[in-house]
Formats: C-alpha cells, sequence, structure tokens
C-alpha cells in the first residue's frame, strides 16, 4: 500500500484520538495531555534567552529508524556524512546490523538506540534542539500529533540515553510542519493553530518559552492536502533565504503558492531586510523541498523526471559550495509529494559546535556612518578560540579580499571596524572563527562565496556653488579675477571657468584653486571699445563616477556683465583727486610671508576705517586712524585676525570706510 494510503487512514484514526484528548482536556485542570494513551507532562521551559538551532547549522549525528523508509544506498552516504543514529527495536538490531553491513554503510558510525516505534517518519516525532540562555544543549519535546504512542517516546527516550537536558512543551505538534532560522524565526502552516484549540496566544507563547521564537510566521498551506506539512512546499537554507515550490499558471494550487511566496519576499528576515526567495518548479508535485540539510551536503529526492536537475541546480545555486546529490527513491518506500526524505531523517545538531552571533550591515549605509562590526563567538566545546583566526573577511568593489582581525571586548563579545569607503563602494563580507577543537565556522556560512554586501549611498548631489557677480567689465589691461566657492561631501576634481562674448564661441578653461574651496580665474580681457556684454558661468564636477556636476548661475544660464570701454582719451585713464581706495597689493596675499598694502587717497583729516571681513560675512580685522594730512595714505596689515591668528586661505572682503562713504575690493589669501 502506498504511503499516502496509510497516512490518510492514520489520519482518520488521529481525528478520532484527538476528539477523546480534546474530552479529557475540558476535564484536566494540570499541565498534563492525555496523547493517544500516553500521558505527556510538560516540564518547566529552559532557562531564558533560548536559541533554536536549524538544520543547516553543523551536526554531529543524523536520526533514522529501521526498518528503512530511505533507501540503503542514502544511509550509506549519511555514514559518511555524519554518525548514524538507528532507532531500532532489540529484536530487529541484528537485521539492521547485516542490511547495513551488506550495502557497505561504516558500521564505525552508526549506533543505536533500542526502542519499539510505530513508523520511520523521525522527522515528525523526533525531538527538536536548542541551546538555552546558559549556552547549555537541549531536547524540546511535544505531543506528537499522530496516534503512535511508541513514536512520542522518542525525544524522552534519546535525552536520556544521551544525558541531555530535557524540556516537555504541551503543544500538539509535529516536525514536518516546523523549520527554524537558528536565530529567533519560525515558520509553519496554521494546522499548529488548529491542532491546539485555535489558541493563538498560548501557542506563540509556548513557542517563544521553549524554543526562543519571536519572530513566528504561521500561514495557511497553499498545497492544500491532508497533512498541512510546511515542508512539502517550503524549506530554510539559511536564516535569509526560503526555498518555495513553483507551479504552472495552470495547476490549482498556482495563486495560493504565489501568495505565499509573495508573502515570504516582503517578510523581513532575522537580519532585517526581507527574504531572498528561491523557487524550485514542481509542476507534478515533485517533493523537492522535502531534502535534507546534512553539514555541507544536501540530499534531496528525485523521481527520474527532466525536472531533476534544474531542482538540484536551485539548491547549488543558493548555496554555493555545498555538495548537492539527488537521491532516487526505494521501491519498497517512494517518495511522495507529501512524504519523502525529510520526513524520514532528522539531524542532529552538533552539541559542540562554535557559534557566530552577528546582526549583519545590509542595503544602503549612509555616507560617514562607523561600520562597527559587533560579534559574538562561543565554543561550545569549551576550547579557546585561536585569536589569530578572528576576524571580518572583507573586500571594496572587485578589490582583492583583506582582514579586519576581531578584538576582544566581554566574554565571547568582540569587535572591529572599517573607515575609508567612497561613496557607491560596494563592500562584501563574512565573518570567521576557529577554535582548539578543530571546528571553525564562518557568518554567513557561505563565506566569500555569498557574502553580506552593503553599499555606501551613492552620491547624488551636484556640488554647491556661490560667487559674488561682478557688475561691469572694461577693456583693460589688468587681469579680472573671478572667484568661485565650491564644495561637495565627495570632494571636487574640476572647476571650469565659461564665458562668451556676445554670440560668440563658448571658452571654458580650469580653475585654480587658492585654498581648500575657493578657485580663481584670472581673466584678461580681449575685446575693443565698441559697447558688448560679457557672459559667464562656472561648473564644478564632484569626484564620484559619473561625475555630478553642479552650474551656476544655472544649467544652461549666464552672468550678463555690460562691457564699458575706456578709450585712449578717456579721463578716467588719469583718476582725478578724490577719496577712496586705489589699490590692494598684493592680491593675491600670502598671509604669514608678505604684507598687505592698502593705499587710499584723502582729502581731509577725517577719521579712515579699515575693515576685513571672511566670507562668512564676519569682521576678522579692523582699524581706524586719522590721517595727519590729506593725500595719498598708506595702511599695512600682517594677515592675523583680531585674535593674532594667521588668516587662512580663502576669499576676503576690505572695506574702507570716509564719512558716509563706503569702498570695497576683494582680497585672496593663498598659501
Amino acid at each position: 500500500m502506498q504511503e499516502r494510503s496509510i497516512k490518510r487512514i492514520i489520519l482518520v484514526c488521529s481525528v478520532l484520538c484527538l476528539l477523546a484528548a480534546a474530552a479529557f482536556a475540558n476535564n484536566n485542570t494540570k499541565e498534563e495531555n492525555i496523547d493517544r494513551g500516553i500521558r505527556f507532562t510538560e516540564t518547566n521551559p529552559p532557562v531564558a534567552p533560548v536559541r533554536p538551532i536549524a538544520e543547516f547549522e553543523p551536526a554531529s549525528a543524523v536520526l533514522i529508524r529501521y526498518p528503512l523508509g530511505i533507501p540503503l544506498s542514502l544511509v550509506v552516504q549519511l555514514a559518511n556524512t555524519a554518525n548514524v543514529i538507528c532507532i531500532v527495536s532489540s529484536s530487529q538490531q541484528n537485521s539492521a546490523i547485516s542490511a547495513f553491513t551488506n550495502a557497505g554503510v561504516n558500521m564505525d558510525k552508526v549506533n543505536f538506540i533500542n526502542t519499539i516505534t510505530d513508523s520511520y517518519w523521525t522527522r515528525d516525532y523526533g525531538p527538536w534542539f536548542i541551546f538555552d540562555g546558559n549556552g547549555e544543549y537541549g531536547v524540546v519535546d511535544f505531543v506528537y500529533n499522530r496516534p503512535r504512542p511508541n513514536d512520542n517516546l522518542v525525544p524522552q527516550i534519546f535525552a536520556n540515553q544521551l544525558n541531555l537536558n530535557y524540556y516537555g512543551m504541551n503543544l500538539q505538534q509535529t516536525g514536518g510542519n516546523y523549520m527554524c532560522d537558528g536565530v529567533n524565526t519560525a515558520a509553519q502552516t496554521n494546522l499548529v493553530y488548529s491542532e491546539n484549540g485555535n489558541n493563538q496566544t498560548n501557542v506563540n507563547t509556548k513557542m517563544n518559552q521553549y524554543l526562543g521564537i519571536t519572530n513566528y510566521c504561521v500561514v495557511a498551506d497553499p498545497n492544500n492536502t491532508y497533512i498541512d506539512h510546511i515542508d512539502c512546499w517550503a524549506k530554510f537554507l539559511a536564516p535569509d533565504k526560503i526555498l518555495i515550490r513553483s507551479v504552472p499558471i495552470s495547476h490549482p494550487q498556482y495563486n495560493a503558492i504565489e501568495t505565499t511566496a509573495t508573502y515570504f519576499a516582503n517578510q523581513n528576515c532575522a537580519w532585517g531586510y526581507p527574504y531572498r526567495v528561491y523557487r524550485v518548479n514542481t509542476p507534478n508535485n515533485e517533493p523537492y523541498t522535502n531534502s535534507l540539510i546534512l553539514n555541507k551536503k544536501v540530499f534531496v529526492p528525485i523521481v527520474g523526471s527532466s525536472n531533476d536537475n534544474p531542482a538540484l541546480q536551485v539548491y547549488r545555486t543558493a548555496m554555493p559550495g555545498y555538495e548537492v546529490i539527488g537521491i532516487s527513491q526505494a521501491s519498497s518506500t517512494p517518495w511522495e509529494s507529501t512524504d519523502a526524505l525529510h520526513c524520514r531523517t532528522h539531524e542532529i545538531p552538533d552539541n559542540n559546535m562554535l557559534h557566530i552571533v552577528h546582526t549583519p550591515w545590509h542595503s544602503i549605509i549612509s555616507a560617514g556612518t562607523d561600520i562597527v562590526f559587533n560579534v559574538e563567538i562561543t565554543a561550545h566545546s569549551g576550547q579557546p578560540l585561536y585569536t589569530d583566526s578572528l576576524f571580518v573577511c572583507y573586500k571594496v568593489n572587485s578589490g582583492d579580499w583583506q582582514r579586519s582581525y576581531l578584538q576582544p571586548l566581554t566574554r565571547n563579545n568582540y569587535t572591529t571596524s572599517l573607515s575609508g569607503f567612497s561613496y557607491g563602494d560596494s563592500i562584501r563580507y563574512f565573518i570567521h572563527a576557529a577554535d582548539q577543537s578543530g571546528r571553525n565556522a564562518d557568518h554567513p556560512v557561505f563565506a566569500s562565496l555569498d557574502p553580506h554586501l552593503f553599499v555606501i549611498q551613492p552620491d547624488t548631489t551636484p556640488p554647491n556653488l556661490v560667487h559674488n557677480p561682478i557688475t561691469t567689465i572694461g577693456n583693460q589691461t589688468e587681469p579680472i579675477s573671478f572667484i568661485l566657492s565650491t564644495n561637495d561631501e565627495s570632494g571636487i576634481n574640476q572647476v571650469l571657468f565659461r564665458y562668451h562674448i556676445d554670440n560668440s564661441a563658448i571658452s571654458s578653461f580650469p580653475m585654480d584653486p587658492i585654498s581648500e574651496d575657493t578657485y580663481i580665474f584670472q581673466y584678461y580681457p580681449e575685446f575693443g571699445a565698441e559697447n558688448r556684454s560679457f557672459f559667464y558661468s562656472f561648473a564644478a564636477y564632484d569626484s564620484v563616477n559619473p561625475p555630478n556636476i553642479g552650474y551656476l548661475p544655472g544649467v544652461d544660464l549666464w552672468y550678463e556683465v555690460p562691457i564699458r570701454p575706456v578709450a585712449i582719451t578717456d579721463e578716467v585713464q588719469t583718476p582725478s583727486i578724490m577719496e577712496g581706495l586705489i589699490s590692494v597689493y598684493p592680491n593675491p596675499f600670502q598671509a604669514g610671508k608678505e604684507v598687505l598694502n592698502l593705499r587710499y587717497f584723502t582729502e581731509k583729516q577725517s577719521s579712515v576705517t579699515c575693515k576685513i571681513y571672511n566670507i562668512r560675512g564676519q569682521i576678522i580685522y579692523e582699524n581706524t586712524s586719522v590721517p595727519k594730512a590729506s593725500g595719498l595714505q598708506e595702511l599695512v596689515w600682517n594677515g592675523k585676525d583680531k585674535q593674532g591668528y594667521a588668516s587662512p586661505n580663502g576669499l576676503y572682503l576690505v572695506e574702507l570706510i570716509q564719512g558716509s562713504n563706503r569702498y570695497k575690493a576683494k582680497l585672496i589669501i593663498v598659501k
């Protein structure tokens, strides 16, 4: 008889027994449950905080049952990957030894637990595993949701024989409907609610107390089958990866499956970003998600169809570095859509594993953020860590891998930090640790083959430009200094001065830096005496690739300045004697190396105030004096401000005040 038919018969029995158990529970005031005739007593929960152990974490063994539900050839491969713990009755152990030996199983890797069982579905009734708040390994038991009293005792027997901490959780559960991420997340179908009186608060509380589940994903079964097990359509491959079956649009469950896949794609994983959802094509309800992850191998049930190899490739893509092995069914116990390899095996986590806890950097990180890596490393073996093997391995963009070694903080806690990244940089990294038990671990487990990734926020803001426009220009022989202040968070790469006269062609020249954020272009007039217009603008390019460009006064906009020609006979060529600022020399001025001379003319002995402003409009120097006689006067300045400090490079304004008259000139200070 096919397993599916067997399970349906059992389901009928289960319903009858559930009704009987419910009738008992209504009259039971203690934390006890009569499960198909077996008394289940709930224990106190583990010491918090509890961490659930995921299937993809390091395993020391795998739990199977004899008589087998899996091919003997798979037992051979399991024994080459981990220890094999075989549940068998004492009367059948010799038969199991003979069968294993004849098949070529490495018997040095096989151990037996003698007890009577009702079925080979070790996944469904086998123990769940946790580390408690003290870092101690333990077994969590539950009320098995099938009328199989011998199977229901297996977790207690297992814990007793291996001398493990045992915790009884008074919920009806089944392992085929449970998967966790090794952090704080579990996923199940809503079978868990319906089999526990639809008391969601009670279920959620116990899952948290006994398993440390704080992120609980409970969904309707999209397969719409009698069994409602999540391993028939989904599988956690890593804390941020989930595999979900897909079917053609013509399949009756297409909409339900796609809705569920969309749910997980929009659900944040324990690391704070949406799950990476992988899809495996199961047009004929192939049981590809019903696989077993055992250390760095994935055993996938295959059925001899053209969909097998693409399914195996999905696993290889999602889990780089893992060996993905297709396992054909045994004729006596074929794979079914509701019951395959995962249902009939159960990994046993390594209680001495080396475990890394870290919330990864991900997505887009603001520029200037301190990239600090806080890491918790626990060697459950009790052996010391190798300090020279504790590091963050990272690379920037397509560069080489580099290491930043972790420094101890407190017990089990380590840290390191990275800096110096540029806008738009992509940083990939993983964390490595090793201890003296010979174990090592990476976070994520795929290490350099699929590392964590974050990106420094690209600079999309153009440089900021500031300029005090000139108002007139003459056909003079002295150069005209155009001054521009510009800045950008990613740095300035180039600044251009652009101009044209009337409708002539545009000329463009690079400006020279005179300070960290100030640039100058000295223009020598090149026009005649006729009235014309001078048009000019600026363009600043930042250091990103491709650059952001800032324009002043704007893209395709220009400052327009009238040209005021001066003829040779023009009286302006020979200034009349009048009050005012005549020269500021030298300009540009090297503060600390030169003395600035300010020359002015006055016809009367009235007070004259000289003020020098920085680009922010702050007065950095001020002097008031009364000339002893009229005529040409001169002031000198050593470049120091009011506090006696040398003035930094940049653009300044010199103002001379004579009574109600004010005369201004620009001053540039350079190194």
